[in-house]
């Protein structure tokens, strides 16, 4: 009898110990997971802040570049009382939208514009904005990145009509640069207006 008590009872306590190590393991097991999911979280808000800040950098620098592309318009018609058309035509100014870090597009390049083997090169560069204006909705809101994406569908559309009026197959003519020219500067003042990069950068700012 006695023997039995203590074959039982020591039983008793080595299965005890066997569920303690089980629930601690468990734990531990927990504790890790939690652990690396938390790093995977990290990673991915990491991940899309680098996003977000190079988008919006580049969507800066095209911004800018207008800006200054605009400036330079402005300057020589109250200067020379030149047409308008003919001033957007001008390389000199042109260099304005596209010798940036984010299409960079030289003045020497655009003087080729015509030669069919820059032709597809050319066309490729100037969808740049475009193709920046699709990814805004992989790494945004929806509803919050409309006017800004609108602004560089028109910064790629105007470069393109360029193109297309200078190799001489644009079916409006000068006409239609000038209305891709319009549309543009209207979508870049929506932009200036509401301050969408300062609102997007600032909800970028709350991953990091």
């Amino acid at each position: 009898m006695v023997t039995d008590f203590w074959n039982n009872f020591w039983m008793v306590i080595v299965g005890l110990l066997s569920l303690l190590t089980s629930i601690v393991a468990i734990y531990f097991a927990y504790r890790a997971n939690e652990q690396v999911e938390k790093q995977i979280e990290i990673n991915n808000k990491q991940f899309l802040f680098k996003n977000r800040f190079e988008i919006l950098k580049s969507c800066n620098t095209l911004i800018n570049s207008f800006a200054h592309y605009q400036i330079e318009i402005d300057k020589d018609k109250k200067e020379n009382e030149t047409k308008h058309g003919s001033l957007l035509l001008e390389n000199n100014k042109l260099t304005k939208l596209t010798d940036n870090e984010v299409i960079g597009v030289k003045n020497d390049m655009l003087n080729s514009i015509e030669e069919k083997n820059t032709n597809k090169q050319l066309e490729k560069l100037f969808r740049i904005p475009e193709n920046l204006s699709a990814e805004l909705s992989f790494v945004f809101e929806s509803d919050k990145i409309g006017p800004l994406q609108i602004f560089l569908h028109n910064y790629s559309s105007f470069l393109i009509s360029i193109s297309f009026y200078k190799k001489e197959t644009l079916l409006g003519g000068i006409d239609d640069v000038n209305i891709k020219f319009n549309k543009l500067y209207e979508s870049w003042e929506k932009v200036q207006e509401i301050a969408i990069l300062t609102s997007l950068e600032k909800e970028t700012k709350i991953f990091y």
